[in-house]
């Protein structure tokens, strides 16, 4: 399975498991369901959890020690598809070995991306110092997977029936929206020391929901998600993305500017910034706002000066959209640092 852990066998959770065990590097902790494989380039744990007969979930937490690299290839013995939510924290890397589509591994290696892929995509992972990833791997069979979709009813150019037909290794998004909030409340769930009885059955309905969320929107023909993006529309939505980080305290600059910024039309400005980001411009910008009053909230700095320093016309229009989006009153928020 590994070569001094830095190459990996990626296959179905029951003969990972199997074979994991054997090896005297990796640590099984059977009551945590955990697999740690710590090497020196690299901290890694496995924690598994099987979802349902022909569905598992693997949550896969890497974080680099030094600057390193490793290789993850599909096990082309054993049929499985996998749904893949992840977090990057860092500088990450992640190429494909058969870059039949160069965006993918522009997409792979952003910061928040959902990707499915079948038993057939290799890819390697650059790490430099102090980098990681978290990965929600959902694994499932051929036979699972069709219980829940009748594929007769889909669109038979849809790029997951390509990746399942094996046409296509994988497709990668770059999208929050559909996929966020039952992602966070699982992450929160399974961090937790301590397992409920009721356990195995939220993450059964998270996991779920998580997975149909995904093919509901993959198998719908208009869905934005199926409208690939040019590589210049890709570069313009960075740069818009760019220009909200630097001058979100200046006030939102309107969808005519950002458009000119990424070089595209107002219209396909706002579709392809809603399929890479899973929302609209205005709202990564408000996102970016809020976030940054949190923080400058919580460090102590006052309500007037914040909502004046983020261009608001008042402070009570500030801390309305404040409550709105932390369901707190920004004064509330100091209290929390303790």
């Amino acid at each position: 399975m590994t070569d001094q852990l830095s190459t990996w066998q990626m296959t179905y959770p029951e003969k990972f498991i199997a074979k994991a065990v054997t090896i005297p590097a990796i640590v099984h902790n059977e009551n945590k369901h955990q697999l740690i494989a710590n090497s020196e380039n690299l901290q890694t744990t496995f924690q598994y959890e099987k979802v349902e007969e022909g569905c598992y979930l693997f949550v896969v937490d890497m974080t680099a020690v030094s600057d390193t690299k490793i290789a993850l290839f599909g096990d082309r013995d054993v049929e499985y598809y996998c749904l893949s939510y992840q977090l990057i924290k860092g500088d990450v890397n992640k190429v494909p070995m058969k870059d039949n589509d160069p965006m993918q591994s522009r997409i792979m290696s952003l910061p928040r991306i959902c990707s499915f892929y079948n038993n057939e995509f290799d890819y390697e992972t650059w790490f430099e110092k102090g980098a990681g990833v978290r990965a929600f791997i959902f694994c499932f069979t051929k036979e699972w997977l069709d219980k829940g979709i009748d594929f007769s009813a889909v669109d038979q150019e849809s790029t997951f029936l390509k990746v399942i037909r094996k046409e296509m290794e994988g497709m990668a998004y770059f999208s929050d929206n559909f996929y966020k909030d039952t992602f966070d409340e699982l992450d929160q769930l399974l961090t937790k020391s301590q397992r409920s009885p009721v356990y195995p059955l939220v993450v059964r309905k998270l996991s779920l929901t998580l997975i149909a969320d995904f093919f509901s929107i993959v198998a719908d023909p208009d869905s934005v998600l199926n409208q690939p993006p040019a590589a210049d529309e890709f570069d313009g939505i960075e740069k818009i993305k760019a220009h909200l980080d630097k001058f979100f305290k200046q006030g939102f600059p309107g969808l005519e500017i950002l458009a000119d910024v990424g070089n595209m039309t107002v219209s396909t400005m706002r579709r392809q910034f809603l399929r890479q980001m899973g929302h609209s411009a205005f709202d990564y910008f408000r996102d970016i706002q809020m976030r940054y009053a949190f923080a400058q909230l919580q460090n102590g700095t006052q309500v007037k000066q914040v909502a004046q320093e983020l261009s608001f016309g008042s402070s009570a229009n500030f801390s309305r959209i404040f409550k709105k989006t932390y369901k707190i009153l920004p004064a509330e928020v100091k209290s929390l640092k303790s």
